[in-house]
C-alpha cells in the first residue's frame, strides 16, 4: 500500500513536471536583459534564457523557444522568422525596430513589441554629458593633459579654464519625443531656457 502510494505521488509529481514543461513558456533574452526584469519574468512562471546564441545559429536555437527579446545587435528577419514556426513573441528593448522584420512577422501571426520609452533617460543623459564635455573643455583638457600637461600646465590651464554654465544659456529641441521631452526636463533643471 505504501508503495503504490509513493508511486502514485511519484507519477503525479512527473506528470505535473511534463505538464509544466510544456505549458512553460520558453524566452531567449538573445542581447541579455536586466537581472530585475528576467526575475520577474521568472516569478511570472517563464523560463528565460539569457545565453547568447550566434545570428548564424539562431534560426535552430529558436526552435526551443516561444519567444525571443532583442537589442539592436540580433537580426530577426524573413529568413529566421520562417525557420521558427514556434515563435509567438519578438520583443525589442529600445526604440528602433530596423533589425526585425515586423510587418513580415506580424504577417505570420508573431507578436511583435517594442519598449520606445525604456532608453529615453539614458539618450537624454548621453545628450547632457556631451554638452557639459563641450560646455567644459572636457574633450579638449582631456586629450590635451596627458600629451602636453607637464611641459605646458599653466598654457594649458589659461586655455581651458575660459569654461561656461549651462544656466541661462538657450537650448533649442529638434523633435519633442519622449526623448526630446527628457533632455528638455534636464535642461530646465539645469536653468536653461528651452526652444
Amino acid at each position: 500500500m505504501r508503495t503504490g502510494v509513493s508511486l502514485s505521488f511519484f507519477l503525479r509529481a512527473n506528470l505535473i513536471s511534463i505538464i509544466s514543461q510544456k505549458i512553460m513558456i520558453r524566452i531567449l533574452a538573445n542581447d541579455g536583459i536586466d537581472p530585475s526584469g528576467k526575475q520577474k519574468l521568472e516569478a511570472a512562471g517563464y523560463f528565460v534564457d539569457t545565453n547568447k546564441v550566434p545570428q548564424d545559429s539562431l534560426a535552430e536555437a529558436l526552435n526551443h523557444y516561444d519567444a525571443v527579446t532583442v537589442r539592436s545587435a540580433t537580426q530577426i528577419k524573413e529568413d529566421v522568422i520562417d525557420a521558427c514556426p514556434n515563435l509567438k513573441l519578438i520583443g525589442r528593448g529600445g526604440v528602433g525596430m530596423d533589425n526585425i522584420a515586423v510587418e513580415y512577422a506580424r504577417s505570420k501571426g508573431i507578436e511583435v513589441v517594442n519598449t520606445p520609452a525604456a532608453s529615453s533617460n539614458a539618450v537624454a543623459e548621453l545628450v547632457f554629458a556631451h554638452i557639459y564635455s563641450l560646455i567644459r573643455n572636457l574633450h579638449n583638457t582631456n586629450r590635451a593633459m596627458p600629451s602636453e600637461g607637464s611641459a605646458s600646465f599653466e598654457l594649458l590651464k589659461k586655455k581651458y579654464s575660459g569654461a561656461s554654465e549651462l544656466r541661462n544659456k538657450t537650448i533649442g529641441i529638434i523633435g519633442f519625443g519622449k526623448i526630446g521631452q527628457a533632455v528638455a526636463r534636464m535642461a530646465l533643471g539645469s536653468g536653461m531656457k528651452v526652444l
